[in-house]
């Protein structure tokens, strides 16, 4: 702890496991934590404390042998091991068992009372890594235990009201309630909706109530309750409904950790191995998305680098580098870019545990230092050193938002033949594509955006295949009230639970584009390309490749179609996209505002083939809605503001120093958070920002 605080570190975290720490059931022994926690305070160190709930005690499985999830084979998920790895005892027991929450509430509540004695407690952490991680493998998942479908049918009830509105939009015929159950073997059903809906929302949200409601109840000093996800869920909006039950949402990150996608541009191969330029660019913006997600999703705004890489990933026997200071350099800066209003770095010291032994540390073993940890200290101080603008100071709101629909990812999840893929890869490529291009952006939850729709300018729809009746409407009157609207192909092809309709468009969607469906391909790949197309399909199965060619406003536009091709016949809308000749794209002005249909996904020609003329498309949609790049020459800007102070963060993914001209706008002062040169000369500052690196203005009104 004294080296931690001669680095300039003002906070540890501890993970409290539950099963250690009360072997006997009544007898709880909180001493060891105790003891951190004093030795914490005595080092003038605040603690972000966790606590671990999936890994019970021993006889909790004795005392309730069926609180043990259940699949949907009927089998009980039987694993009272006491190991933190690999899973942090993921799934643990089943939730919904009255007699294991009850017993789980007792313990958390002897943590706030005792543990919340201390002073130095910053915050509470329910749940690292929200999730039910089954570590079997299968599709339906969790939990089939006669308390959860009891649960599931209450909630139906609510949900429902009466047994023939579920059965119309189940399109099923049950008699009662207590008949109701979810799929077992094939996904593909309406009821997979509702299911995975209430397993992976409700019931995790759910999780995160009681436990909080706990601390609230036995903390005595009413600190603040936090969560963190592993990682967003890319098309997920599951973290909007965690975050209702939260004061912070936090989220891992371990940029080196993450493998391309399978269809990514610059995948490596014995012939083409991936650049540095590659690789590090690859971490920083997985790093800003997943940030840019998880501040779209929090009601407060408040999120936390909940771990932060701080040494080499390991793996079993597997090892990747050691980060350097430059890496921890872009990351910090990375996380605050985004919004990011505390980090907390995993670990300290190397891990001793077998599946992660000698792994993640920004100390090594027998060292007070290291560069990575020198350089963690350099931020640490520069940072506190602003400790209001970076605890307190907002990220600037966007004005352009991806629309999510957790429907929609059900949908696709269900749906198998890498419809999943299709859409998170889509959604990847179109939010590089608004990066590439300097437009900051967000998410949307399509079950929020109608409260909202006023602040988003413009909403991009991806892969918008099922669509409710009741987001289509909504999705009317935004842009009735002046908003603009750009879907990808085929919005509406299903209801939302994958019910479809001779027009092949559910109702409103044909107005609200002023188009009809014409027909729907599959489109090749261009020279013969396999990353997402069978190669062993016949001629007349696909599509030839070619580009879109834009018409009227748009005729200097070209646009690189992936995977559907979306054919239309203009109905109130103008084509402004041409497949040879038919139309594959519309524009439709509807009362104050505009809506576009794309016929074909935007974001994979960008993400899998680094094409960016789809980015310079969207781009144009994007100025004609007063939505501007706020980009800085070859730098990529992001900001933060509180009073009359803002952080701006300037990032150079090119390979060479870029020395920029940056006008401070109306701020009378400017210096660099690091302490860099910066000359100024009337109303600009003179950056120079090394290859791949990021530099923080701190800038005073």
């Amino acid at each position: 702890m004294p080296i931690l605080k001669r680095l300039g570190f003002n906070m540890i975290k501890i993970q409290e496991v539950w099963g250690y720490d009360e072997c006997h059931e009544g007898q709880i022994n909180l001493s060891n934590v105790s003891q951190v926690v004093s030795d914490a305070r005595q080092n003038n160190l605040r603690v972000y404390f966790g606590i671990t709930m999936e890994n019970p005690p021993a006889w909790l499985w004795k005392k309730y042998p069926d609180a043990s999830m259940v699949y949907e084979t009927g089998q009980s998920h039987n694993d009272p091991t006491q190991y933190v790895l690999p899973a942090d005892g993921k799934p643990g027991p089943c939730w919904h068992h009255p007699g294991a929450r009850e017993v789980a509430i007792r313990f958390i509540e002897a943590v706030g009372r005792e543990i919340g004695k201390y002073d130095n407690i910053c915050v509470w952490n329910l749940f690292q890594e929200i999730g039910l991680w089954s570590m079997r493998p299968g599709y339906l998942g969790l939990c089939y235990c006669n308390y959860t479908l009891q649960e599931f049918r209450k909630w139906l009830r609510i949900r429902y009201k009466e047994i023939a509105e579920l059965n119309n939009a189940w399109r099923c015929a049950y008699g009662d309630w207590d008949e109701v159950e979810p799929p077992r073997s094939s996904p593909r059903v309406p009821s997979m909706i509702d299911w995975r809906y209430f397993m992976d929302d409700i019931y995790l949200a759910d999780v995160l109530k009681w436990k909080g409601d706990a601390f609230r109840r036995s903390d005595p000093l009413h600190r603040p309750i936090l969560a963190h996800v592993g990682g967003v869920t890319t098309g997920s909006t599951r973290e909007w409904r965690y975050a209702e039950q939260l004061d912070i949402l936090g989220s891992s990150c371990y940029p080196a950790w993450g493998e391309l996608d399978p269809w990514d541009a610059n995948l490596p191969s014995p012939e083409k191995p991936l650049t540095e330029a590659q690789a590090v660019n690859h971490e920083l913006e997985g790093l800003i998305m997943n940030f840019d997600h998880l501040r779209s999703s929090s009601h407060s705004g408040e999120i936390w680098t909940a771990e932060l890489q701080g040494g080499p990933i390991v793996t079993g026997l597997g090892r990747r580098r050691v980060p350097d200071a430059a890496d921890i350099r872009r990351w910090v800066l990375g996380c605050l870019s985004t919004g990011v209003h505390g980090i907390c770095f995993w670990n300290h010291r190397p891990e001793i545990f077998w599946e992660e032994g000698y792994g993640f540390s920004l100390l090594d073993w027998g060292s007070d230092t290291s560069a990575r940890a020198e350089e963690a200290a350099r931020l640490t101080k520069a940072i506190n050193a602003h400790a209001e603008l970076f605890a307190k100071g907002k990220h600037s709101e966007p004005t352009a938002g991806i629309l999510l629909n957790e429907g929609l990812y059900h949908f696709a999840e269900a749906s198998q033949h890498e419809a999943l893929h299709h859409l998170q890869f889509t959604i990847q490529g179109i939010w590089k594509s608004l990066w590439l291009e300097g437009i900051p952006c967000g998410f949307v939850d399509a079950a929020t955006f109608p409260m909202q729709s006023s602040r988003w300018r413009v909403l991009i729809m991806p892969f918008p295949l099922a669509l409710s009746a009741g987001l289509i409407e909504a999705l009317q009157r935004y842009v009735r009230k002046g908003g603009t609207v750009i879907a990808e192909a085929c919005p509406g092809r299903f209801d939302e639970y994958g019910i479809g309709r001779k027009e092949a468009m559910m109702p409103g969607v044909s107005e609200l584009f002023g188009a009809a469906h014409q027909g729907v391909f599959l489109i090749r790949e261009p020279n013969k390309g396999t990353k997402w197309t069978a190669w062993n399909l016949a001629p007349r199965d696909l599509r030839g490749y070619q580009d879109l060619v834009g018409v009227g406003d748009f005729s200097s536009q070209r646009v690189f179609p992936a995977y559907y091709l979306q054919t239309l016949t203009p109905t109130t809308g103008k084509p402004i996209l041409k497949y040879c000749d038919e139309v594959a794209g519309c524009i439709n002005n509807y009362g104050e505002g505009r809506a576009y249909l794309v016929g074909t996904l935007l974001g994979h020609g960008v993400a899998g083939y680094s094409d960016q003329r789809n980015a310079k498309f969207l781009a144009a949609l994007l100025r004609q809605a007063d939505v501007a790049s706020d980009s800085i020459g070859a730098l990529k800007r992001r900001r933060r503001t509180l009073g009359n102070q803002a952080a701006w963060f300037l990032f150079n993914q090119t390979d060479k120093q870029v020395d920029q001209e940056v006008p401070i706008e109306g701020y009378r002062l400017a210096w660099d958070l690091l302490g860099g040169e910066l000359p100024s000369l009337g109303g600009r500052v003179h950056c120079k920002v090394e290859a791949f690196d990021v530099k923080c203005l701190v800038l005073e009104a």
